[in-house]
């Protein structure tokens, strides 16, 4: 059923077109839609900077334009510093919702076309979100066609620089949502200073082409490691989904963690959608 449904939307289209164009902005989103700001804020060098919704009350967002990433457009704290920003920067958000109140307290809508006949973890809609952004800054994404997928183990590290840690950040929410395991998400120089101790008896997917990189895989020989030898951080989220959906069908799996633990999923929900305090 639901590894039915999440190949289904792999084998969708992903390409989300806009004429809005920007040269420097912050990024507010939070769980997948912040991955996306993260990846937007590596291939920018900085120029698109990613902000966590509920830090960005700390902030002094004047003076550039903010853009809200949410599907759902429902999160508390994206709408309530989307609409204390109002009319003191220009404001749009990427949402799949045009009638959210998100889309109501912003400037500019927007809207990428998904839709989910039941509750997924975000999967088709974290590569559009991307993909617009990258758009939106400029950039062409130059998705590779080759899209080799590896064996993805349990508790793995996923290792990237620049764009491609966001998709790291996107790889370790995606194995928590759907499998309930822990892994890792690591920037590769900070990854070289101290969690490759703990690596040991772990698998190690390294996301990326550069020669720092290629060394790190190289070095390794004391435990499983996986190198895509891709720069483009969309095909490496493509790769990975991929992999996944190999790994749910290797383990029969055909179950969305977050959706069966309700205890847990009612506490993150009411973190999320409501007010819980400042």
């Amino acid at each position: 059923m639901y590894i039915e449904e999440i190949e289904r939307e792999l084998n969708q289209e992903f390409r989300v077109e806009t004429d809005i164009r920007l040269s420097q902005a912050y990024v507010i989103g939070a769980g997948d839609s912040f991955a996306s700001s993260i990846t937007i804020e590596g291939e920018t060098g900085g120029r698109f900077r990613a902000i966590d919704p509920y830090d960005g009350f700390s902030f002094d967002l004047k003076g550039k334009p903010t853009i809200f990433v949410s599907v759902s457009g429902k999160p508390f704290y994206n709408i309530r510093l989307a609409k204390k920003l109002k009319g003191s920067s220009e404001t749009y958000a990427i949402t799949a919702n045009p009638s959210s109140q998100l889309a109501e307290s912003v400037d500019h809508v927007i809207k990428i076309p998904y839709k989910s006949k039941k509750p997924l973890p975000g999967t088709l809609s974290f590569l559009m979100t991307t993909y617009v952004l990258f758009k939106i800054a400029g950039i062409e994404p130059n998705v590779e066609e080759r899209q080799d997928t590896y064996t993805l183990g349990n508790n793995p590290f996923f290792v990237g620089s620049n764009g491609n840690y966001g998709i790291s950040v996107f790889a370790y929410l995606k194995m928590s949502e759907i499998f309930g395991i822990q892994s890792n998400a690591e920037r590769t120089e900070q990854f070289c200073h101290s969690p490759v101790f703990s690596t040991k008896g772990r698998q190690i997917v390294i996301l990326g082409n550069s020669e720092r990189e290629k060394k790190l895989a190289k070095f390794i020989d004391f435990t499983d490691v996986k190198f895509t030898g891709i720069r483009d951080p969309i095909s490496n989220a493509i790769i990975f989904l991929k992999s996944l959906l190999s790994k749910m069908k290797r383990d029969n799996w055909d179950k969305i963690f977050f959706l069966d633990c309700r205890k847990i999923l009612n506490v993150s929900s009411n973190m999320i959608y409501y007010d819980s305090g400042s």
